[in-house]
């Protein structure tokens, strides 16, 4: 994939600048989908991992 390319999908998307409400990190793409608390929101790459240790861990 050349470099032109990289990105293109999330752009394509709407992927948006915000605060991940996971991390409570600025600035970020949130690109995942999730539902907290009974409403979809948006979250980053980092949050969605951490949601998935979370729940690893209860294991």
């Amino acid at each position: 994939m050349g470099k032109a390319n990289r990105g293109r999908l999330f752009k394509q998307e709407g992927g948006q600048r915000g605060t991940c409400p996971v991390t409570k990190k600025t600035g970020v793409k949130l690109l995942f989908e999730h539902e907290i608390d009974g409403q979809k929101v948006m979250i980053s790459k980092v949050g969605r991992a951490t949601l998935r240790n979370k729940s690893k861990e209860e294991v």
